[in-house]
């Protein structure tokens, strides 16, 4: 399966709010395929599909505590039902990398959507889980995590980020 290239933050698709998957079909099960190879490659934990250029409302998803076993998940047309109780905690991503900060995100969130059948899919996740749920659901939303960040915060990661490119470039 070929790898998609993940567009960093400087790509407009990733301030769109993605469309919602209104058939699934060989396309659609193609991209997930090549969406979880390319999360792996890139030792990702999460990919929206805007990361990889298609503004479609799905993600993917392993935060598998085991290594060596892929456990992959992908959710259609992901929604928040429940959400509880505000934590800290550092985040990145692919989008943005070699650039951490600090979130406020829910510990305890309900998230439905459905699976590459069409069937309802539910989770109550907590945690990393939860925090990787919410990350993936901002991407949909055309949300970057260092939005969540005050505007000097955010200023200062953004300025790390362009630091970095041009180092990537050089």
């Amino acid at each position: 399966m070929p790898l998609l290239k993940i567009v960093n933050c400087t790509d407009s698709i990733l301030r769109k709010k993605c469309l919602k998957v209104e058939n699934i079909d060989e396309t659609l099960v193609k991209l997930t395929d090549n969406m979880i190879e390319t999360m792996y490659a890139a030792s990702g934990l999460g990919l929206a599909a805007n990361q990889v250029g298609v503004s479609s409302n799905l993600f993917v998803i392993d935060v598998g505590i085991e290594k060596e076993k892929r456990d992959p998940v992908i959710i259609i047309n992901p929604v928040i039902t429940a959400s509880e109780e505000l934590v800290m905690a550092e985040e990145g991503c692919l989008s943005i990398p070699e650039v951490f900060a600090e979130i406020n995100r829910f510990q305890h969130v309900e998230i439905k959507g459905y699976d590459l059948k069409g069937d309802a899919l539910r989770y109550e996740a907590e945690g990393f889980l939860a925090r990787a749920f919410q990350h993936e659901m901002d991407h949909l939303k055309g949300i970057l995590f260092w939005d969540n960040l005050s505007k000097v915060k955010r200023s200062i990661m953004q300025r790390k980020f362009k630091k970095k490119l041009k180092e990537l470039v050089a």
